[in-house]
């Protein structure tokens, strides 16, 4: 019996039998699970979408069924084998990868009733069985968990996965249709629904399993005991959460969601509260808003020293610290320390440069671990953390404030702008979701010279990734025009690398 006619019925079985029997094993069969092969997710999700992209249906299938015949429940990927069914025009075959999908776990329900390339599906006498399963599923769905009036103390991790699932089922019948993937990271606790190409989430979870081995190493002890919804949210989707969508970050505990709008120290921050406020709720903690705030600016820009602990990066708070302190103008420590929410965020960007600046000279002392584990473990005693920090500094807080002021005007005045003189590539950039976005470019300057174009993203300069445009500007601060730089771009879906030799400018802070 030939391949064709094995699919056309191990289709009908998968559409006739609500319970889906196994499947044959013939490996001609286009549904069979394959032989076990070494292709990995980052290579699938790097391959599909460039072979769809072309117009190589068949190949994409073939390597949807490659990645399946080892992992078999992969609601992503069985979409995605239902999708290049449809496209061939097969509507049976996608009509039974529509079912094995929702049996897998496939929320958005959007992407189903909407997305183009399942236009033959949904057209198919299968697609009734699709819509009648998929409402059997979601009848049978718990209702969400009510968000919690008091901070959770019990670390009850199944409730918060259901909390995180929830989250994940209303986003994409809001936001689905197909613009997000959704995967899942075990071992930093996240489910994954990103709007970015497959290799900007790939970086960003290498980034953020760092951070996460950091932190958990260092401060928190392990990862949030709940798992949580990170959403690399939409330009589109954006401006409904957020005024400015450059700036746009946010982590909701009660709805395990964690929302940004780029990869780069928006949701370094964002994530850092998020492992924060898992350690918190571990330990039945409530911390004041001076630390939520100090850590999660402290840890938007650091990097690992030599001997595998982190060190703080200036940023462009740095600065903002800098010249309030060498004005005397501002917050005494232990009235910073007893500043209210309202109070603090009355004032934002100077409150949040400070609480940065404080624990980065704790940090700079070696004292940050030591410190927060005094706080904690002296909570019930001053919930504050100012106790804390006299115990471990062995000194008054006004002596340790003094020290603190010497160290910042010691330090200089170190910011994201670039003086002339200093090197720059000769363009115009963007923070986007997905990296940093060339705008345009200066006619004859380096970029454009090296043969970088309108539109390419830049990844990395010598080596150092680049997420935001204030990662480029701290890249270059320092560096004199007539320098020469690596720098890794992506251009469409393949990354390139080229040299430039700087030209003075001066470029300022976005």
């Amino acid at each position: 019996m030939g391949s064709a006619a094995l699919s056309i019925i191990a289709a009908v079985l998968l559409l006739q039998d609500p319970q889906l029997p196994p499947l044959p094993s013939d490996a001609s069969s286009p549904l069979a699970p394959a032989r076990p092969s070494e292709l990995t997710r980052t290579d699938y999700d790097r391959q599909f979408p460039r072979w769809i992209a072309q117009g190589r249906v068949a190949e994409a299938l073939q390597l949807a069924e490659r990645y399946l015949g080892t992992h078999a429940d992969d609601p992503q990927v069985l979409f995605d084998a239902c999708r290049a069914s449809a496209l061939m025009g097969d509507g049976r075959l996608s009509a039974a990868y529509a079912l094995r999908a929702l049996r897998a776990g496939w929320v958005d329900d959007r992407a189903l009733d909407e997305h183009a390339d399942l236009a033959r599906l949904r057209a198919h006498d299968g697609w009734q069985q699709v819509a009648d399963l998929r409402a059997e599923l979601r009848a049978s769905e718990p209702p969400p968990p009510p968000a919690p009036e008091q901070p959770e103390t019990d670390g009850n991790a199944t409730r918060g996965e259901s909390r995180a699932r929830s989250s994940l089922a209303e986003w994409m019948r809001t936001f689905g249709g197909g613009r997000y993937r959704v995967d899942e990271d075990k071992s930093m606790g996240l489910i994954i629904a990103s709007a970015l190409e497959p290799d900007a989430v790939r970086r960003t979870r290498t980034a953020l399993e760092l951070l996460s081995k950091q932190l958990t190493g260092h401060l928190f002890g392990q990862r949030q005991p709940d798992t949580v919804l990170l959403v690399l949210i939409a330009p589109e989707h954006a401006k409904q959460f957020f005024e400015d969508p450059r700036q746009g970050g946010l982590y909701q505990h009660h709805l395990r969601r964690l929302l940004a709008c780029s990869t780069g120290a928006i949701l370094r921050h964002e994530f850092t509260h998020l492992l924060h406020r898992g350690h918190m709720q571990r330990l039945g903690q409530s911390h004041p808003i001076w630390i939520l705030e100090g850590f999660g600016t402290l840890f938007e820009d650091w990097t690992v020293g030599p001997a595998g602990g982190i060190v703080i990066l200036p940023n462009h708070r740095t600065a903002e610290t800098y010249d309030r302190v060498k004005k005397g103008v501002y917050t005494p420590w232990r009235k910073f320390i007893e500043l209210s929410d309202e109070a603090f965020m009355k004032d934002p960007r100077w409150n949040y440069a400070q609480a940065r600046s404080m624990l980065a000279f704790l940090s700079h002392q070696g004292q940050l671990a030591n410190w927060y584990r005094e706080y904690t473990a002296g909570y019930a005693e001053d919930p504050s953390g100012l106790r804390a920090l006299e115990r471990v500094m062995r000194a008054p807080v006004s002596a340790i404030e003094a020290q603190w002021r010497d160290w910042v005007l010691q330090r200089g005045r170190q910011d994201g702008t670039l003086e002339g003189g200093e090197g720059v590539l000769g363009t115009t950039l963007a923070n986007r979701p997905e990296g940093v976005r060339i705008d345009s470019l200066a006619a004859g300057g380096p970029a454009q010279q090296a043969g970088l174009k309108r539109g390419d993203f830049l990844l990395a300069i010598d080596g150092e990734e680049i997420r935001s445009v204030g990662d480029y500007l701290m890249a270059l601060a320092g560096r004199q025009s007539g320098e020469n730089v690596e720098v890794r771009f992506r251009r469409g879906l393949v990354n390139s690398t080229v040299v430039v030799n700087l030209a003075a400018g001066r470029t300022v802070t976005p």
